[in-house]
């Protein structure tokens, strides 16, 4: 308990008996009556310079005839209600005069008074009186300085001891029981008793639309439906007689003494020792009375109280008190916090873990000061920092205690967390300054940073890892390392590492636990490949590097680091990759640039190049170790038939340079032998526009004439100068063969027959295609078989001995070969063929 009142006599041993006490402003008035039953008013005013005491201004001698048993000042409208001998009547406040009687006839014995603001649908004051009549309730409401009945009366069962307004409705007492009745349409319900040891009623009307009701020693308070408003009641130490309330006390007159109560938190605050004090009124000052003496509750300095309280950490009743406190807003804020701060510190030192933190966060308190309440969370050179800022030395957590401290500290920095994150989101929106930044990232520093503590004392790994997954995590590397290694959260720390962009240290970590433990969760080649995964262009000299290891280990798998359907992945450098996978893993280059053209839709001209390249390269070799297996074998399979890795090969290639269009064809034509692949020689022939030289393989060493068609079928095109003589081309192939070796460069297959003219196909051809051939040209082209001109020369030699022709007799084949006739004769008999031209 504190001393909240001092009790100052100001009437002394009046001569007169005090029958009705009422107060406003810096005054009250006093209804007394002598022993010969003479009535009179008395009007005082409390002086208070320096010494508290009252000033009788004005004496009413007779101012009834029979003693106020009932007194209500309403010194909003300047006037006073009181009840005499069964009769009510209202006086004005300054001149003291009385005015008309409420009612018209006497036999009232109590009466209730509502004032009060009503703001809908205008704002208006509004004044009423419920008066008691025997049975009967009516209803006043002060109009144009008079009152005027503005409800019918409502008849009761048996006559009120006492009524109170509750909003708009009216509680009465009848014998011992509590009614609430409505105004409206006389609607009673039944409360409850006012108790067995009580025979008066005692009410009160309360300003936020409540009442309070005394039921013996228990208080409670309903509102307009009747409903208790407060799931605690106060118990008086005795029935009180009356009661008051004086924000944030409420007042009551026990038989015993004036006992002081915090409303809120229905704790005694103060008990004051009176002889006999029957009667209590407060407006601006509180006053008590015994039977001829007045008494002033004088509340006591509220800066003493608070200082009072907060001693007796009595916190929530000096927030009250010092609310009174009339101050600067700044002045009162600080007051505030300083009171919660404390408040705070003691629940902590209860164990009252989360309302302490609760209000460590109401006042913004600084989260060092905060986080220093636990063992080992603070940084060690923050330690001796704020070791000297608590009321007191803070209580040591162990066990469950601290286990129970630390879940509730989680929650304080979460909710911190997100207060100052929406705070730098508010900086960088609007600006606020380095310095605001550059602090507010300081203290999501240690919040997060504490943050990683608590969950590693829990051993909450989900949450670690979230925490330090997050993009914007501000936890400080240094202690989180600590932490992490001491918790042998390993995986964890690359997280943390891949965060502030330690990739550096992730990745040796990696490379150091991928041949360790299994449990370690960093096992094996898989989190060195994710991680690299991740990294992205601008760490393409780490990926590059540590790739390596991946190489050498398993190839296979190191692939995935270059071809992951990722953004990251997607987005390297491939011709800097290209490069490295060529000098590093040469095996890797092919697939790589498969999912870079397939998957990845490339068209950029050296991955084209450099991948019908590989499968260059690649099927010559599976051909060479195919024809080495197979010495004996007669007429090769068809291009891409071959058996196995051969054929799967063979065909990838055929296919890539058959729907490519980003290569140079040009370029890898001289890169194929001269002697086999033909069917690529072809493909590539056509892509340059040599369609004589793709038609000649064709026709005259695959012997394909279906092939040919197709050829024609494929690449005619009557608006193209190359491509509107093809069939011309083949007929020509036809009717003329060339040499290939000689004109083209093309060596036929070891044990192939010598082209000849085939009259038949040409015929077909021309029957077929007469359309899409140049008949012109057909005949030039038939004239240079069946006319040709030429000329001997002492130089020109024999194709078959090698000798000067001289004047011998010659033969000239239709391919323009010359020899003589007899060599002619003789190569002839050997061989089949067309005849030669004899001349």
């Amino acid at each position: 308990m504190h001393e909240a009142f001092e009790l100052i006599r100001l009437v002394d041993k009046l001569p007169l008996k005090i029958c009705a006490l009422a107060t406003w402003d810096d005054s009250f008035m006093l209804s007394t009556a002598n022993p010969k039953g003479d009535a009179h008013l008395l009007i005082y005013d409390i002086k208070d310079g320096g010494k508290c005491e009252a000033k009788l201004t004005r004496t009413l001698k007779k101012f009834t005839d029979k003693p106020i048993t009932q007194l209500a000042v309403v010194p909003e409208h300047k006037l006073f209600i009181a009840l005499s001998d069964g009769e009510l009547f209202c006086a004005d406040l300054d001149s003291y005069s009385i005015k008309k009687p409420i009612g018209r006839a006497k036999g009232a014995s109590f009466f209730a008074v509502d004032w009060q603001t009503i703001r809908v649908p205008w704002e208006r004051q509004e004044l009423r009186v419920c008066v008691v009549m025997k049975k009967k309730l009516n209803f006043y409401e002060y109009k144009r300085g008079e009152f005027v009945q503005y409800k019918n009366e409502l008849t009761l069962l048996d006559v009120p001891k006492a009524v109170a307004w509750v909003g708009k409705n009216i509680v009465a007492c009848i014998k011992k029981d509590l009614y609430l009745i409505n105004t409206d349409n006389g609607d009673i319900m039944e409360l409850f008793s006012i108790g067995i040891n009580r025979t008066e009623p005692c009410l009160l009307q309360l300003v936020r639309g409540e009442i309070l009701i005394l039921k013996d020693e228990l208080q409670v308070c309903v509102d307009q439906d009747g409903k208790p408003t407060q799931s605690t009641s106060i118990t008086w130490s005795e029935p009180p007689i009356s009661v008051e309330l004086v924000e944030p006390y409420i007042i009551g007159v026990l038989p015993r003494g004036v006992e002081v109560r915090a409303f809120e938190q229905k704790t005694v605050v103060q008990l004051i020792r009176t002889n006999d004090v029957k009667m209590l009124a407060s407006h601006k000052n509180t006053v008590v009375a015994e039977s001829n003496v007045v008494y002033k509750l004088e509340p006591k300095s509220y800066d003493s109280q608070v200082q009072d309280l907060v001693k007796s950490n009595n916190f929530e009743l000096a927030l009250q008190i010092a609310g009174l406190i009339q101050e600067a807003d700044e002045e009162k804020r600080r007051r505030r916090q300083d009171i919660i701060r404390k408040q705070a510190f003691y629940q902590f030192t209860q164990l009252e873990f989360e309302d302490s933190l609760k209000n460590f966060l109401i006042i913004q308190e600084e989260p060092a000061k905060v986080i220093g309440l636990y063992p080992s969370m603070l940084p060690s050179e923050l330690r001796s920092t704020y070791a000297s800022s608590y009321p007191s030395r803070p209580i040591t957590l162990t066990g469950k205690e601290l286990d129970d401290a630390t879940k509730h500290l989680q929650k304080y920095l979460t909710q911190l967390r997100y207060q100052e994150t929406q705070k730098l989101q508010k900086i960088a929106k609007e600006g606020g300054g380095e310095e605001a930044e550059s602090k507010i990232k300081k203290t999501l520093e240690l919040i997060d940073t504490t943050l990683l503590k608590c969950y590693s004392k829990t051993n909450n790994s989900t949450l670690i890892g979230s925490l330090v997954r997050l993009p914007d995590n501000h936890l400080n590397l240094a202690e989180c390392e600590k932490v992490l290694k001491s918790e042998n959260k390993y995986q964890e720390l690359v997280d943390l590492y891949q965060s502030k962009g330690q990739h550096e240290k992730a990745l040796k970590l990696l490379t150091d636990f991928s041949r360790g433990p299994t449990s370690s969760g960093l096992h094996g080649l898989e989190p060195t490949i994710t991680y690299l995964q991740n990294l992205g262009k601008d760490n393409l000299p780490l990926i590059l590097d540590y790739s390596k290891l991946v190489i050498k280990e398993n190839p296979k798998e190191a692939l995935r680091i270059f071809t992951e359907d990722s953004v990251e992945v997607e987005g390297l450098p491939r011709d800097k990759v290209l490069q490295h996978l060529q000098q590093n893993a040469s095996e890797l280059v092919l697939p790589y640039l498969e999912h870079v053209i397939r998957r990845w839709k490339d068209d950029t001209p050296l991955f084209h190049n450099t991948l019908l390249k590989q499968y260059t390269i690649q099927t010559k070799r599976f051909l060479d170790l195919y024809r080495k297996a197979n010495p004996r074998q007669g007429r090769r399979p068809k291009a891409g038939e071959e058996p196995d890795d051969t054929g799967m090969m063979r065909k990838k290639l055929l296919q890539f340079m058959e729907t490519s269009k980003y290569y140079y064809p040009e370029e890898h034509v001289s890169s194929l032998p001269r002697d086999d692949m033909f069917e690529e020689q072809a493909l590539l022939l056509s892509k340059i526009g040599h369609h004589d030289v793709a038609l000649a393989i064709y026709v005259h060493v695959l012997s394909d004439q279906t092939m040919a068609e197709e050829y024609c079928c494929k690449n005619y095109d009557a608006e193209k100068e190359k491509n509107k003589d093809v069939y011309l081309s083949l007929l020509k192939m036809y009717m003329s063969p060339p040499d290939l070796e000689k004109e083209y460069g093309i060596c036929l297959p070891n044990g192939s027959p010598r082209p000849t003219p085939n009259l038949k196909l040409a015929i077909q051809v021309l029957t077929t295609h007469h359309c899409k051939i140049d008949t012109i040209k057909v005949q030039q082209q038939r004239m240079q078989v069946v006319s040709p001109h030429f000329t001997i020369q002492e130089t020109t030699t024999c194709a078959h001995c090698k000798k000067k022709l001289g004047t011998s007799a010659f033969a000239r084949y239709p391919d323009g070969v010359i020899a003589h006739y007899y060599c002619a004769k003789v190569n002839q008999q050997g061989q089949e063929g067309e005849k030669p031209v004899q001349l």
